[in-house]
């Protein structure tokens, strides 16, 4: 055996001895993090198929509530301002209470904007009309025709005296991080802006698991602009000529708002470490009364209580429950749950997109939707454009809008935030914006192939650790 023998033979036992010591230090900290067993068993999966892959994807991707970066921040704890009385009629108001989420307020105007062009112009109008401050936290942040004005005016205000503050998450706006000469001139105004767990600055440190997913535009602590929207031509256009994505954008004035202003202040002081003053303001000129309950979820709330409010949610529904979303990956509990609700003879519908922007996504889902539409779910694919909006109809008793989609990702790591709606009025608008939709619907999945039903469960196999 000559020499360059010797070292392949040694270099290949090494190599085979770290993967081992890997691999059990990747299982010992799934069994130290409490895994659910599903996700312990996708990750396991993962790890035998493609062992040196699947080992760095999981140092990556791996963790939730435990990493020292996440841990660092500040609990988000919302004052209880303007809350309705406790003997409000809500057995999911009063769940998410019992679940240290502050009590729905009742100070607030609600209203739903249409289309991508009303969603624009709203924001165009609220931020040139900002008399102190304009707060702005979102996932992706492009530059190109829409954010070229919107920054113009932002820079503008910025010059009138008022506080601009811009939160964009490093991953969803990783090409504006890299060059951010489009931000220069704001900046030099005076303007200021950050970029959420900068995986730039610290790629080890910052994981791709935890991604600020909030989309708010707090203007003078008053108003919220809110939804599924990010800031880029794909969510809001000039006109109806362009292909923006459908999506759901709301706008809510009243003591809602600042409780959007409390989680944009909680994530700011994490970034910066500069303390906003989270003084609330008067909302008693607010004439109407819309019941709102703002429910952030994420590595700084405590618990899963938005996620366990849409299980529970759909245990007590009595008539219907419609679920929204571009992305439908859900677990066992929530298919348990909504199957359930089916067979108690519930009108259980899903909207997505038929084709969305992401292919791991549609296939990841297929094989829990078929498994639905066999059980009487009604499955419905929007096939115009992109569908982006994430809402929950349960009965005329809860509306559910905001940023989180109904997969893991959304429930158990990024950062999100939903508003839930009690008014009937404002249910209904939700209701009604959804069912303009239905036309414009294929109804169920077709029938697939022996072939493409093993692919579809082979990824719904992995989908835990997606």
């Amino acid at each position: 055996m000559n020499l360059d023998m010797i070292i392949e033979y040694a270099s290949f036992h090494i190599i085979t001895i770290i993967t081992f010591f890997l691999a059990f230090f990747t299982i010992f900290h799934m069994l130290y993090s409490r895994k659910k067993p599903s996700h312990m068993i996708a990750w396991t999966v993962v790890i035998i198929a493609i062992p040196y892959i699947g080992i760095v994807i999981y140092l990556i991707f791996n963790g939730r509530k435990l990493a020292k970066n996440v841990t660092k921040k500040q609990k988000v704890e919302l004052q209880k301002v303007y809350e309705i009385d406790k003997g409000f009629n809500s057995q999911i108001e009063k769940f998410l209470r019992s679940s240290k989420i502050a009590g729905a307020t009742e100070k607030n105007e609600f209203y739903l904007c249409e289309n991508s062009v009303e969603s624009y112009e709203k924001i165009l109008f609220f931020v040139e009309g900002a008399k102190s401050s304009i707060y702005i936290s979102t996932y992706i942040f492009a530059h190109d025709e829409i954010t070229k004005k919107l920054i113009k005016i932002l820079t503008k205000k910025v010059k009138e005296g008022v506080s601009v503050k811009l939160l964009f998450d490093s991953f969803g706006s990783f090409s504006l991080e890299l060059f951010p000469k489009p931000l220069q001139e704001f900046k030099d105004a005076g303007g200021e802006y950050h970029f959420f767990m900068s995986l730039l600055k610290h790629p080890i440190k910052n994981r791709f698991n935890y991604r600020n997913h909030r989309k708010m535009i707090i203007i003078d602590k008053q108003t919220l602009i809110s939804g599924g929207i990010n800031i880029s031509k794909d969510y809001l256009s000039f006109n109806s000529k362009n292909s923006a994505w459908m999506d759901l954008t709301f706008i809510i004035n009243g003591a809602a708002a600042f409780h959007y202003y409390e989680i944009f202040e909680y994530d700011w002081e994490f970034q910066t470490k500069q303390k906003l003053k989270k003084t609330p303001e008067n909302y008693a000129s607010i004439k109407k009364q819309s019941i709102i309950q703002v429910v952030p979820s994420g590595p700084d709330v405590d618990n899963d209580a938005l996620y366990e409010s849409i299980v529970y949610g759909v245990y007590l529904a009595k008539k219907r429950v419609w679920i929204m979303t571009p992305y439908f990956v859900p677990d066992s509990s929530l298919m348990e749950a909504l199957m359930i609700a089916k067979h108690r003879g519930i009108e259980v519908k899903i909207i997505l997109p038929k084709t969305s922007d992401q292919a791991l996504a549609d296939i990841s889902r297929s094989g829990f939707l078929r498994e639905l539409q066999k059980e009487g779910v009604e499955i419905l694919l929007y096939k115009t454009k992109m569908l982006h909006a994430k809402a929950m109809i349960i009965d005329e008793e809860v509306a559910l809008i905001g940023s989180s989609n109904f997969d893991a990702r959304s429930f158990f790591y990024n950062f999100e935030v939903m508003s839930f709606l009690y008014t009937k009025d404002d249910i209904l608008k939700v209701q009604r914006w959804i069912e303009t939709l239905f036309d414009e619907c294929d109804n169920g999945l077709k029938e697939a192939s022996r072939v493409r039903v093993v692919f579809e469960n082979f990824f719904k196999m992995f989908s835990p650790a997606l």
